[in-house]
């Protein structure tokens, strides 16, 4: 009995993440569709929408969103905001959400804060702590090939010698290969670029966009470490928050 309910409880919060980045991605769908709805025109939706083939929106949930985002069907408007926060002990938060009601987004994000201690910073305090760096994450190489006249798409690991050299031709700042995924880091204006050049040598991006950094970071240990994770997670579980960036070793 104890096993059933376990698996159970196992789905449901699967299905429960599972939901939240669905409503997420969603959003930067309607967000990015603002400068059009042909992402062959737009690489900013371009960007999200291999996102949102990797984590298997369905499709009708990615058309609904782009026309929501292009005016083509009503819906409300996205906004992106920060919220900054420091916490006991020097560790600080800066919390990235996407909404739609930002009354509703700030009063949950506050609760949560208020409710662990700590403060609200002023506007840039936090975030001059921490470096944005545009992020694209590599995790296997796509191979296309023919078999009886059809194109066909298999993966395999990427070897790390050759994707270092392959990048290290392109305008990237740094790039950080571990764990068979490969971090690649560029500039704002050469980001779009680099992310085509990357997917064009083959390889699959599983991640693209903006993320900021601690230029230093702090450790906690006991309770104050828990404490902090609760917070962390209390935060990512809000369909409003797209990412929780802080300066704590974990």
């Amino acid at each position: 009995m104890w096993r059933r309910h376990s698996i159970a409880a196992k789905k449901a919060s699967g299905d429960a993440a599972k939901s939240r980045i669905y409503s997420i991605i969603g959003k930067k769908i309607q967000m990015a569709a603002k400068n059009g709805a042909d992402p062959r025109m737009n690489p900013w939706l371009e960007m999200v929408l291999d996102k949102a083939r990797y984590h298997g929106l369905p499709r009708d949930v990615i058309d609904r969103a782009i026309l929501k985002g292009s005016g083509q069907l009503e819906g409300e408007e996205m906004k992106e905001m920060m919220y900054e926060w420091y916490w006991p002990n020097g560790s600080a938060f800066l919390i990235k959400t996407i909404t739609s009601n930002t009354n509703r987004t700030s009063s949950a994000v506050r609760t949560i804060l208020t409710k662990a201690g700590g403060a609200m910073a002023e506007i840039g305090a936090v975030a001059r702590q921490f470096q944005e760096k545009w992020l694209i994450v590599i995790d296997w190489m796509s191979i296309k090939y023919e078999d009886k006249w059809r194109e066909l798409e298999k993966v395999e690991p990427f070897n790390a010698d050759q994707l270092e050299m392959d990048v290290m031709e392109l305008a990237i700042s740094d790039v950080s290969i571990e764990d068979w995924t490969a971090e690649v880091y560029t500039e704002k204006a050469d980001f779009i670029t680099v992310r085509k050049q990357i997917s064009e040598l083959g390889y699959h991006i599983a991640e693209a966009d903006l993320h900021y950094f601690a230029d230093n970071t702090i450790n906690l240990s006991g309770e104050d470490l828990e404490k902090f994770e609760r917070i962390s997670d209390a935060l990512s579980e809000d369909d409003d928050v797209d990412h929780v960036y802080h300066n704590v070793n974990l």
